[in-house]
This record gives C-alpha cells, sequence and structure tokens, in this order.
C-alpha cells in the first residue's frame, strides 16, 4: 500500500523541495510511505493560493460549498476500508479505532456540508423610525489549520468542513506522522470538485512552518489542536498581526465516582475512551477520584479490565490495544510512571514497555499516587491511569481541579444533588455526567484556561470562521 504523501499547491500535488523523511508504522517501526517536506517557496504559494481562491469561493452560496463538502463525504464512505488500512499502519491504531474515526469524519463533513446553506444573520429593530440593522455573518478569508497525528482525520474533517462551510480558504498544515491520512481526505475534496486553491496542503518542519504561516499578513485565523505549549506559541505568533486563534489544547481529565456509583458501569463506559487509540486523546478520563468506599473495587475493576487488553499491530484481527505514536512517548510514560512509583505510588498492574518492535506500552493503573507525582500535573498522553481516594466533596473537586487543564472530565453518581455540586464546581468544558462526551459535529465544544480557547462544532464552529458585519439602513 502506497503511504507516500506530497504537498498540494493551487491544485497541484507536488513533491516537497525541503527534503522528506519516512511515515512509520509504530507498530512495528518500519517505514511504511515516504512524506516531503515544502519549503518556504511552497508555503508562500499555498498561501498565495488561498488568498487568490477566496473571492470566488466566498462568493459562491452555502448551498454550492455544502454540496462538494457532502459528496467528498460520500467518497470517504466509499473508500473507508482502504483509507483505514492506512491509518492503521501510519498511527498504530486498531483497525476498529480507524473505522470509527473515519465513521466521525464522514459525519462531520456531512453535517457542514449541511450548515452551510444553513448560515444566516439577524435583523434588528433599528433606532429610527422604518430603520433596520443587519447583523450578517461573513468569512474571514484564508485559514491556518495546524492538525496532530492522534485524531488525524476527524480533526481535519472538524477544521476543513466548518472553515470551507464558512466560505473561508485554508492552508492545511498537516502532522509528518500521519501525511497518508491528510492526503486522502484532501483528495476526497478534490474529487468533490473543490476548486483550485480554496484547499491546500503542506508538510514540514513545525516551527519554521509555523513561524512563516503566522507572519503573514494573508492569515485571518488559525486553529490549532496539539499540546498546550505549542498554543501558546501559536497565540503569540498570531498577535502582532491579529490573527483569529482557536486553540484546542491539553487535557487531564479527571473521572469523579462517587459511593453510589455502579463500578462495573463506570469501567464498561470509560475504558473505551481510556485505551481507545491507546489513551492518546485529549479528553481521555486519566484520573479517577474515587469515593474510599469503593475505592479498592474500582482499582480491582480497572486492572481485570487492564488485562483483557490484546497488545499488538493495528492491522491483527486479535489486537484490541496498539502502539503509541512514537519511540518519545514510550519514554515519556515510563517516565511518569517511574517518578509516581519513586513518590510511593503502587503499579496494580502494567508499567512496563514491550521489548519487541514497535512503541507499546503496557496499560497501566497507578494507585496511592502523590499529589506532587508529575502524572497528576502533566497529560500522560497514553494508556496509563491513576485512582485517588477521596472523602468529600470539597476533596474530590480539590484534586479534580488541580492543575493546568480544564478540557473535560467525568461524574458518576446517582445522586442528584452530588451531580449538582460536582456538575457545579468543575473547572471543566465538556462534562460527561454517568457517560463520556466526545465532541460531535452538531454542537459546539471548546477549551477553557490552558485547554484553549474558541470553538469547534455546530453553527459556533462555523461562525468562528467568519465575523459579523453590522449594517445600519434606513429608506431613502
Amino acid at each position: 500500500m502506497n503511504l507516500d504523501a506530497h504537498p498540494l499547491v493551487n491544485g497541484q500535488w507536488q513533491v516537497g523541495r525541503s527534503g522528506s523523511q519516512p511515515n512509520v508504522d509504530p507498530g512495528n517501526g518500519r517505514a511504511v510511505g515516504v512524506v516531503t517536506l515544502a519549503n518556504a517557496g511552497q508555503v508562500q504559494a499555498a498561501l498565495d493560493a488561498a488568498h487568490r481562491a477566496f473571492p470566488t469561493w466566498s462568493m459562491q452560496t452555502g448551498q454550492a460549498r455544502g454540496t462538494i463538502l457532502k459528496k467528498a463525504s460520500a467518497l470517504l464512505a466509499g473508500r473507508i476500508k482502504e483509507i483505514a488500512k492506512g491509518l492503521v499502519l501510519e498511527s498504530g491504531k486498531t483497525q476498529a479505532d480507524a473505522i470509527s474515526e473515519l465513521r466521525r469524519t464522514i459525519e462531520t463533513l456531512a453535517w457542514n456540508g449541511e450548515e452551510a446553506s444553513r448560515i444566516s444573520g439577524r435583523i434588528h429593530q433599528g433606532l429610527v423610525g422604518a430603520s433596520t440593522r443587519l447583523s450578517v455573518p461573513a468569512p474571514l478569508g484564508v485559514i491556518v489549520a495546524i492538525t496532530p497525528w492522534n485524531f488525524p482525520a476527524v480533526v481535519i474533517g472538524r477544521k476543513l468542513g466548518a472553515a470551507l462551510a464558512a466560505g473561508c480558504t485554508v492552508v492545511l498544515k498537516a502532522s509528518e506522522f500521519t501525511p497518508y491520512t491528510a492526503r486522502a481526505i484532501i483528495q476526497a475534496l478534490v474529487d468533490a470538485g473543490v476548486p483550485d486553491g480554496v484547499v491546500n496542503l503542506i508538510f514540514g518542519e513545525p516551527a519554521a512552518v509555523s513561524n512563516q504561516l503566522m507572519a503573514s499578513s494573508l492569515v485571518k485565523a488559525v486553529s490549532f489542536t496539539g499540546s498546550t505549549s505549542v498554543g501558546k506559541q501559536l497565540a503569540a505568533l498570531a498577535a502582532p498581526n491579529l490573527i483569529r486563534p482557536i486553540l484546542e489544547l491539553g487535557g487531564h481529565a479527571p473521572v469523579i465516582v462517587w459511593n453510589d456509583a455502579d463500578i462495573d458501569k463506570v469501567v464498561r463506559v470509560t475504558a473505551p475512551a481510556k485505551f481507545g487509540s491507546a489513551g492518546q486523546s485529549c479528553v481521555a478520563p486519566t484520573r479517577f477520584l474515587a469515593h474510599h468506599c469503593v475505592h479498592n473495587a474500582l482499582v480491582d475493576a480497572l486492572v481485570a479490565k487492564a488485562k483483557t487488553y490484546k497488545l499488538g499491530h493495528g492491522g491483527e484481527d486479535s489486537t484490541t490495544l496498539g502502539p503509541v505514536a512514537h519511540a518519545g512517548r514510550v519514554a515519556s510514560l515510563l517516565h511518569l510512571v517511574e517518578d509516581a512509583v519513586a513518590k510511593g505510588a503502587v503499579i496494580n498492574t502494567g508499567g512496563k514497555k514491550l521489548e519487541c518492535p514497535g512503541f507499546y506500552v503496557e496499560p497501566t493503573v497507578l494507585s496511592s499516587v502523590s499529589r506532587d507525582a508529575e502524572i497528576l500535573l502533566e497529560e500522560p498522553f497514553g494508556p496509563v491511569t491513576t485512582v485517588q481516594s477521596v472523602e468529600t466533596i470539597d476533596q474530590a473537586i480539590d484534586l479534580a481541579n488541580a492543575g493546568e487543564y480544564s478540557f473535560a472530565a467525568y461524574v458518576f453518581t446517582d445522586s442528584i444533588s452530588v451531580r449538582d455540586a460536582l456538575v457545579r464546581r468543575l473547572n471543566a468544558s465538556n462534562i460527561g455526567v454517568n457517560q463520556t462526551a466526545f465532541s460531535q459535529p452538531d454542537v459546539p465544544l471548546g477549551g477553557l484556561g490552558n485547554s484553549g480557547y474558541g470553538y469547534e462544532g455546530g453553527t459556533e464552529g462555523v461562525l468562528a470562521y467568519m465575523h459579523l458585519r453590522l449594517i445600519s439602513q434606513s429608506p431613502s
């Protein structure tokens, strides 16, 4: 299977002129393709192409733009098995996780295709007789989208679907770790009839490309999903040109499990979110805060569940947990485990890497974790979870709100009063009660604090790429 990938500039696939790097299968460490990197001239050409394409694209009707998005969605649906094979090879996902993500991508493009024709403004009463004031949404212009490797399909779908529906043109800087998936989605858009220059795809050295893109006066907004540290750097780079940032950053989701919770249900509901995609998700439940009455039962249940996973290459039918993305993730996860143990934590299961080709870390459960352990402050981004015992709601909230992230949080209880007390005080923008809470295309979701700002999804996600023009008018 050919997993090579190259830039697309002004409707033309072209070999990147700044060198290349291997596309590596994290399941065995072998190269499965090559990605070529754009040089500064190609990056500028992509910006120029998007700038030239904007007037015509923005003047098309929402229905016309939506038709292209819906056609691209249908094309992806017809190619889902082939693309899933590539996604498994370059990301390490299991076949089930890859198919699930691509289905979400298909749904996201289709929903934004419908939303493109629903964009509307508001009419306000004028301040003088017979006058009116119109609030009219208009597309911003050229958008830069920077996407990660952990969910390379659905994140691209969210950003491109909303920006194109709004009437903007895009320069997509996709991850060099998962270039084939980006190539496949862009090819579907091209095949669906998106005009030359409306969508441009580039790969390159992240810092150099970001610096060049953010220095351009052509760029009106940047949408980034990734780490908090990089998000802050991009926001600083965007400030001189007043580029609008839309940032979905890190998370370290607490799970508060109260004394009346059904422990089997807690594990059944949270395990797919914790261990799916090898735990590499910003909304993955990572810190279990269990009422002391159910703490031991929860630890036992999590350990039992962790031991059921079969580690292996995502392409093998028996595999239920694949590798993490690269060797750096393995080293980071093992460091967090070692630091926690040095500060008193107990490894209930896992805690080691597999001694085999590829980047595998055992599903790990830690208990008796000290508050100063790095793993409680730093997002693990892998199949490692912690369990702490709590006595009171105040203690649960104190631990849940500790740290710099404020993205997802989860609560398990049948008590209305406990639920309301926890939800009201949790410092999180995405809260699941007795369930997980993944993002969906029809509702807005945004970070809070160091987890970002701006919204993706829903009408608000499309309006993030638009500005509202106020038109006040009176009869002549």
